[in-house]
């Protein structure tokens, strides 16, 4: 018998057409309590209409990298022209929000949340960067991330795709991204994260007398719309990424 149930949603990236198919789906399934894991509004897309969707639904949220760097530039123009649309925007009530968003959380004293891992909020958690691919930690090197973290069940974001890893100490879930299935980077060095499709990616952890479920859950939305939206926003590569999952 279930005793909890738990959706995990992050990087939605201001994709409030990804966020309302996935939002449909948990309320489908009878599930209360949503975490969001950070990096909601920057994006080429529908920040406003991001954050009100979360307001609507009381999501727990927390910060990721790109909140922080919106707060971080809201003084100053910048030469960032996703930023400069997102901040164009947004008003003081999601400015107000965006201020609140913690590091982190720990929910119900057994799920520890971060955005990347408890260092950092730029920092993957899981996956190592080699020069011509993206690889999974190994198991010590995780945990020494977690050194500090109590709770045996870690959840976090980042890296847009979703994974479950299980080492000696911890169970951790990346739950993917709800709003952006692909992306480049050149920091620390440069990689590509992709999910070669187009869905919206969320998980669910649901925790019975004495086990533990999770479920990744890949939901169709109107990606192309998504994707016309960057476009119109001068963002042809968000476009393409929105589109296929394919950097």
């Amino acid at each position: 018998m279930i005793k909890q149930e738990i959706a995990i949603i992050s990087d939605i990236h201001g994709n409030s057409l990804a966020l309302k198919k996935v939002l449909e789906d948990i309320n489908n399934r009878g599930i209360k309590t949503i975490i969001n894991l950070g990096d909601s509004l920057y994006g080429p897309l529908d920040p406003k209409g991001t954050f009100e969707l979360l307001q609507k639904h009381n999501v727990i949220s927390i910060s990721g990298n790109q909140d922080r760097f919106i707060r971080e530039n809201l003084s100053e123009k910048t030469d960032f022209i996703t930023l400069e649309y997102v901040k164009s925007q947004i008003d003081d009530k999601v400015i107000e929000w965006l201020n609140s968003l913690p590091f982190d959380t720990i929910y119900d004293d057994k799920i520890y949340c971060c955005h990347a891992s408890p260092q950092n909020d730029s920092i993957y958690l899981l996956e190592s960067l080699e020069k011509d691919y993206v690889a999974i930690k190994d198991k010590n090197e995780i945990d020494a991330l977690l050194t500090h973290v109590k709770q045996s069940i870690v959840i976090c974001g980042h890296s847009h795709v979703s994974k479950i890893v299980e080492t000696d100490n911890k169970l951790i879930v990346n739950s993917g991204s709800v709003g952006l299935p692909a992306y480049d980077d050149d920091l620390p060095i440069y990689h590509k994260m992709e999910n070669y499709n187009p869905y919206a990616n969320y998980a669910i952890l649901s925790f019975y007398d004495n086990s533990i479920k999770v479920d990744k859950i890949a939901i169709k939305y109107d990606s192309e719309s998504a994707a016309k939206l960057a476009e119109l926003n001068n963002r042809d590569d968000w476009a393409t990424w929105i589109r296929t999952g394919i950097v």
